[in-house]
C-alpha cells in the first residue's frame, strides 16, 4: 500500500468537503488510516483533528492548510486516476 497516494486520498475527500470517511472506506487497517492522519496533523497538512485516547475520533472540524493545498499542487499527476471513494481500494494498490 502507497502511504503517500493515502494521504493524497484523504486529502482530496476533505478538500471535496467529505469528512464522514473512514479506514474502511479506504480498504486499509484502522492503524494505517490514523497513522497516516496523525501523519497530515503533525506535519501541518490538515487542521482540526478531534483525538480520543491519541486515536483521530472525528474529522468534521477537519479542514487543509496551506501546506496541504501544496501537497495536492505537488502531486497533481494523480489527480486524473483518483476518482474518488467508489475506486479508491483499487487506485491504493499501485
Amino acid at each position: 500500500m502507497n502511504k503517500e497516494k493515502l494521504r493524497y486520498a484523504i486529502l482530496k475527500e476533505i478538500e471535496k468537503g467529505n469528512r464522514s470517511f473512514s479506514h474502511a472506506d479506504f480498504g486499509v487497517e484502522d492503524a494505517v488510516f490514523y497513522d497516516q492522519i496523525r501523519y497530515l496533523d503533525r506535519e501541518g497538512l490538515i487542521t482540526g483533528v478531534f483525538y480520543a485516547d491519541d486515536i483521530p475520533y472525528s474529522l468534521i472540524g477537519v479542514e487543509i492548510t496551506s501546506a496541504g493545498e501544496d501537497y495536492l499542487k505537488q502531486h497533481s499527476a494523480w489527480a486524473k486516476a483518483y476518482r474518488g471513494l467508489k475506486e479508491i481500494r483499487d487506485w491504493l494498490k499501485f
